[in-house]
């Protein structure tokens, strides 16, 4: 048990020191992505004929089902920029949350990173990495066996700036249809109906601000209103089986929709598309909706724009975008088999403290 313990011991060791060199890398990577996108799209030429093309509305999905069409004739630059702001709000909001980005880096080497305390930024980096390993490991195991996946795909004459503005959008409306109105509107209409007796919510203005603070941020909602929260009773407690169900569900239609929609995913995507799905419900009902879009953007704008930059500019670009796509894929690895390993080592101390007769309470 002792042999356990020191292994344990030394690989959260190791694996803190990775975390904190995989997050300092990440988030200047992040940073460079996010000012490249306007560059890209207003210093080259086609990028500014894309961005002076004029659109009628701007679509808007609600309930995972409705869309909206918002009559805003705008450019694409417009569009873009509005997008981009979005972004860098979000990135805002990530790392001040927590006890902000700056304490967790200092805290690194002392405790190990978890939903429940850690800053959403210098998590993003080891949550991201992960789930696009497990994207890939599902993906390679489905067409083994012959479920094909297949790719986005626009017209080959498509200009790379509308497949850029497509992407960048994608993260915006995906998650105010799937996570912000599907999970966090009866989130919080159920937090006025449990706490309609309660002073704070005793008027219309004051429910309307409850459900729309949900709907941005549930765990603060639940907080604000004393309820079981992430924060304090940690992901499986925190999250209300109402919640899980909304996940499991919003999760399920954002699989199925990415097939039936086609955009050139075959059936193996659903899988693929459930479990991101999945995940983004999990970083929205405990962080907010800031952290589902700021992954959201991992997968579609981040890497886009560093191969966009490559392919433009070439010198210096090409090479890190491959240093990126490297690093990502070899963190992505080495979370999910610390992760594996870390568990494998609680459950044998655990079962070893059983058959020994001892209480030993795993950390």
């Amino acid at each position: 048990m002792a042999i356990v313990g020191s292994v344990l011991g030394a690989i959260k060791t190791v694996s803190k020191a990775l975390a904190l060199l995989l997050v300092v890398f990440s988030t200047i990577s992040y940073l460079i992505s996010l000012a490249l996108g306007p560059i890209l799209f207003f210093s080259t030429s086609d990028g500014l004929s894309v961005a002076s093309r004029r659109i009628q509305g701007i679509p808007i999905d609600l309930f995972m089902a409705i869309t909206v069409p918002i009559p805003l004739p705008v450019n694409i630059g417009v569009l873009f920029i509005s997008v981009w702001a979005a972004f860098v709000i979000c990135l805002v909001f990530a790392w001040y949350s927590r006890g902000g980005f700056l304490s967790s880096i200092r805290n690194s080497l002392k405790q190990s990173p978890s939903i429940a305390k850690t800053n959403f930024l210098y998590a993003m980096p080891l949550a991201s990495t992960a789930l696009l390993y497990a994207t890939i490991l599902i993906r390679q195991f489905q067409e083994a066996e012959g479920v094909q996946t297949g790719n986005l795909s626009f017209p080959p004459s498509t200009s790379p700036y509308v497949v850029l503005i497509n992407l960048a959008f994608a993260p915006l409306r995906e998650e105010f249809s799937f996570r912000i109105t599907s999970i966090g509107i009866p989130l919080g209409i159920f937090l006025v109906l449990v706490y309609r007796y309660d002073e704070r919510v005793s008027g219309f203005r004051a429910r309307l601000r409850l459900i729309l603070l949900a709907m941005l941020s549930p765990e603060r909602a639940k907080v604000e209103m004393g309820h079981k929260n992430v924060s304090a009773n940690g992901v499986f407690r925190g999250i209300s089986p109402l919640e899980w169900i909304l996940i499991l569900l919003t999760s399920a239609v954002f699989g199925l929709a990415h097939y039936l929609l086609g955009g050139g995913w075959q059936i193996g995507m659903i899988s693929i598309a459930f479990l991101v799905g999945l995940f983004l419900g999990i970083m929205f009902v405990a962080y907010g909706a800031y952290a589902s879009i700021l992954i959201h953007w991992f997968f579609n704008y981040y890497f886009t724009v560093l191969e966009m930059a490559g392919s433009t500019y070439g010198g210096v670009f090409p090479s890190i975008y491959n240093l990126v796509e490297a690093t990502n894929l070899v963190a992505g690895q080495i979370v999910v088999l610390v992760v594996l390993i870390i568990t494998t080592l609680k459950v044998a101390n655990f079962l070893v403290s059983k058959a020994s007769g001892l209480n030993v309470k795993s950390e």
